[in-house]
Protein backbone atom coordinates (compact mmCIF):
# COMPACT_ATOMS: atom_id res chain seq x y z
CA UNK A 1 0.00 0.00 0.00
CA UNK A 2 1.26 3.20 -0.88
CA UNK A 3 1.07 5.82 1.52
CA UNK A 4 0.10 9.40 0.22
CA UNK A 5 1.79 12.60 1.19
CA UNK A 6 -0.30 14.81 3.62
CA UNK A 7 -0.45 17.67 0.93
CA UNK A 8 -1.66 15.98 -1.18
CA UNK A 9 -4.88 15.61 0.28
CA UNK A 10 -7.63 16.86 2.23
CA UNK A 11 -6.58 16.32 5.70
CA UNK A 12 -9.60 18.03 7.20
CA UNK A 13 -11.84 14.85 7.51
CA UNK A 14 -10.08 12.07 8.14
CA UNK A 15 -10.28 8.47 9.76
CA UNK A 16 -8.72 5.66 11.61
CA UNK A 17 -9.83 2.14 10.36
CA UNK A 18 -8.66 -0.83 12.27
CA UNK A 19 -6.90 -3.45 9.97
CA UNK A 20 -5.26 -5.99 12.22
CA UNK A 21 -6.41 -7.77 15.16
CA UNK A 22 -2.69 -9.53 16.60
CA UNK A 23 -0.57 -7.01 16.71
CA UNK A 24 -3.48 -4.37 16.44
CA UNK A 25 -3.13 -2.48 13.34
CA UNK A 26 -4.71 1.06 12.37
CA UNK A 27 -4.99 2.91 8.90
CA UNK A 28 -5.43 7.00 8.59
CA UNK A 29 -7.46 7.41 5.64
CA UNK A 30 -8.55 10.35 3.79
CA UNK A 31 -11.40 9.11 1.88
CA UNK A 32 -9.80 5.67 0.63
CA UNK A 33 -6.31 7.30 0.42
CA UNK A 34 -3.57 6.01 2.51
CA UNK A 35 -1.72 8.26 4.60
CA UNK A 36 -0.29 6.35 7.70
CA UNK A 37 -0.55 3.47 9.23
CA UNK A 38 0.10 2.30 13.19
CA UNK A 39 0.53 -0.78 14.15
CA UNK A 40 2.09 -2.68 17.43
CA UNK A 41 5.18 -4.78 17.12
CA UNK A 42 3.59 -7.39 19.42
CA UNK A 43 0.09 -8.68 20.81
CA UNK A 44 1.49 -7.04 24.08
CA UNK A 45 3.47 -4.03 25.09
CA UNK A 46 2.99 -0.51 24.37
CA UNK A 47 6.09 -0.14 21.72
CA UNK A 48 4.00 0.73 18.36
CA UNK A 49 5.65 1.25 14.71
CA UNK A 50 4.01 4.35 12.56
CA UNK A 51 4.62 5.07 9.11
CA UNK A 52 3.61 7.83 6.77
CA UNK A 53 5.05 8.91 3.06
CA UNK A 54 7.67 10.85 4.59
CA UNK A 55 9.05 9.13 7.74
CA UNK A 56 8.61 6.77 10.43
CA UNK A 57 8.49 6.80 14.51
CA UNK A 58 8.22 4.96 16.98
CA UNK A 59 5.62 5.12 20.22
CA UNK A 60 5.96 3.77 23.24
CA UNK A 61 4.30 4.57 26.33
CA UNK A 62 6.58 5.05 29.76
CA UNK A 63 6.46 5.26 33.05
CA UNK A 64 4.22 4.24 36.22
CA UNK A 65 3.07 7.16 38.67
CA UNK A 66 3.95 9.79 35.79
CA UNK A 67 3.20 8.32 32.60
CA UNK A 68 4.33 9.27 29.06
CA UNK A 69 3.73 8.86 25.50
CA UNK A 70 6.43 9.34 23.44
CA UNK A 71 6.81 9.70 19.35
CA UNK A 72 10.83 9.74 18.05
CA UNK A 73 12.02 9.44 14.47
CA UNK A 74 12.56 5.04 13.97
CA UNK A 75 16.10 4.17 15.38
CA UNK A 76 16.57 8.00 16.91
CA UNK A 77 16.44 7.99 21.15
CA UNK A 78 15.05 11.97 20.51
CA UNK A 79 11.70 13.18 21.35
CA UNK A 80 9.68 14.35 18.56
CA UNK A 81 6.73 14.49 20.35
CA UNK A 82 5.97 13.95 24.07
CA UNK A 83 2.15 13.28 25.53
CA UNK A 84 2.17 13.76 29.25
CA UNK A 85 -0.69 12.93 31.28
CA UNK A 86 -2.19 15.13 34.25
CA UNK A 87 -5.21 14.99 36.02
CA UNK A 88 -7.89 16.72 33.85
CA UNK A 89 -6.51 17.44 30.76
CA UNK A 90 -2.74 16.12 29.00
CA UNK A 91 -0.33 18.19 27.38
CA UNK A 92 1.31 17.39 24.12
CA UNK A 93 4.51 18.88 23.70
CA UNK A 94 6.53 18.96 20.06
CA UNK A 95 10.25 20.58 18.87
CA UNK A 96 10.38 24.05 19.52
CA UNK A 97 8.40 24.45 22.37
CA UNK A 98 5.10 24.54 21.23
CA UNK A 99 2.66 22.83 23.47
CA UNK A 100 -1.07 21.72 23.15
CA UNK A 101 -3.74 20.25 25.22
CA UNK A 102 -5.00 17.16 24.34
CA UNK A 103 -8.34 16.31 26.45
CA UNK A 104 -12.21 15.11 26.58
CA UNK A 105 -15.14 16.89 24.25
CA UNK A 106 -17.27 16.75 26.82
CA UNK A 107 -18.48 14.90 29.89
CA UNK A 108 -20.42 12.90 28.31
CA UNK A 109 -18.28 12.21 25.06
CA UNK A 110 -16.44 9.75 24.20
CA UNK A 111 -14.61 12.15 21.83
CA UNK A 112 -11.65 14.22 22.80
CA UNK A 113 -9.53 17.29 21.43
CA UNK A 114 -6.70 18.99 20.28
CA UNK A 115 -7.04 22.54 21.62
CA UNK A 116 -3.71 25.09 21.26
CA UNK A 117 -3.17 27.18 24.57
CA UNK A 118 -5.18 29.62 23.47
CA UNK A 119 -8.17 26.80 23.04
CA UNK A 120 -8.41 27.33 19.60
CA UNK A 121 -9.11 23.52 18.55
CA UNK A 122 -6.48 21.75 16.29
CA UNK A 123 -8.40 17.95 16.27
CA UNK A 124 -11.23 16.40 16.98
CA UNK A 125 -10.91 12.92 17.36
CA UNK A 126 -14.01 10.51 17.82
CA UNK A 127 -13.69 6.55 18.62
CA UNK A 128 -16.04 4.54 16.84
CA UNK A 129 -17.01 1.01 18.31
CA UNK A 130 -18.44 -1.88 17.65
CA UNK A 131 -20.02 -2.82 20.82
CA UNK A 132 -16.70 -2.91 22.98
CA UNK A 133 -14.77 -3.02 20.44
CA UNK A 134 -12.55 0.34 19.12
CA UNK A 135 -12.52 -0.27 15.50
CA UNK A 136 -11.60 2.98 14.01
CA UNK A 137 -12.29 6.90 14.45
CA UNK A 138 -12.92 10.03 13.00
CA UNK A 139 -10.20 12.83 13.06
CA UNK A 140 -12.10 15.99 12.20
CA UNK A 141 -9.68 19.31 11.67
CA UNK A 142 -10.25 22.84 10.87
CA UNK A 143 -8.81 24.54 7.54
CA UNK A 144 -5.94 25.25 9.27
CA UNK A 145 -4.44 22.88 11.44
CA UNK A 146 -3.29 20.20 8.30
CA UNK A 147 -0.30 23.14 7.51
CA UNK A 148 0.83 22.61 10.90
CA UNK A 149 4.25 21.09 10.98
CA UNK A 150 3.38 19.03 14.12
CA UNK A 151 -0.07 17.98 12.61
CA UNK A 152 0.65 14.52 12.00
CA UNK A 153 2.54 14.07 15.39
CA UNK A 154 -0.17 15.25 17.03
CA UNK A 155 -2.86 12.84 14.82
CA UNK A 156 -0.54 10.26 15.37
CA UNK A 157 0.06 10.94 19.51
CA UNK A 158 -3.39 11.30 20.49
CA UNK A 159 -4.73 8.35 18.63
CA UNK A 160 -2.12 6.14 19.83
CA UNK A 161 -2.93 7.24 23.90
CA UNK A 162 -7.04 6.85 22.63
CA UNK A 163 -6.20 3.24 21.85
CA UNK A 164 -4.21 2.27 25.01
CA UNK A 165 -6.77 3.49 27.10
CA UNK A 166 -9.21 1.68 24.91
CA UNK A 167 -7.43 -1.78 24.81
CA UNK A 168 -7.50 -0.92 28.67
CA UNK A 169 -10.72 -0.96 29.10
CA UNK A 170 -11.12 -3.53 26.66
CA UNK A 171 -9.20 -5.97 28.61
CA UNK A 172 -10.54 -4.99 32.12
CA UNK A 173 -14.30 -5.79 30.69
CA UNK A 174 -12.85 -9.13 29.79
CA UNK A 175 -12.23 -10.08 33.31
CA UNK A 176 -15.33 -8.48 34.77
CA UNK A 177 -17.41 -11.47 33.02
CA UNK A 178 -20.57 -11.15 31.02
CA UNK A 179 -23.91 -9.05 31.56
CA UNK A 180 -25.63 -11.86 31.42
CA UNK A 181 -26.99 -13.56 34.20
CA UNK A 182 -25.04 -16.88 34.82
CA UNK A 183 -27.07 -20.21 36.06
CA UNK A 184 -26.11 -20.14 39.55
CA UNK A 185 -27.45 -16.17 39.83
CA UNK A 186 -30.76 -16.63 37.19
CA UNK A 187 -33.89 -16.05 38.81
CA UNK A 188 -35.52 -19.31 40.20
CA UNK A 189 -38.27 -20.98 37.34
CA UNK A 190 -41.64 -21.48 38.19
CA UNK A 191 -42.21 -24.83 39.76
CA UNK A 192 -45.69 -26.45 38.96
Amino acid sequence: MDLQPLGSVDATSLRWLRTAEKPIAFDLLAGDRPLATLRWRTGTGTLALARAASASWTLKRVGFLNPRVTLRAEGSTADLARLTVHLNYHRIEVPGGTAYRFHRAGVLLPAWKVTEESGREVLHVEPVRDGRKLVGGAVIAPAFAPALEAFLPLVLVSWYFITLAWFEDETLATLEGSDAPTPASAPPGRSG
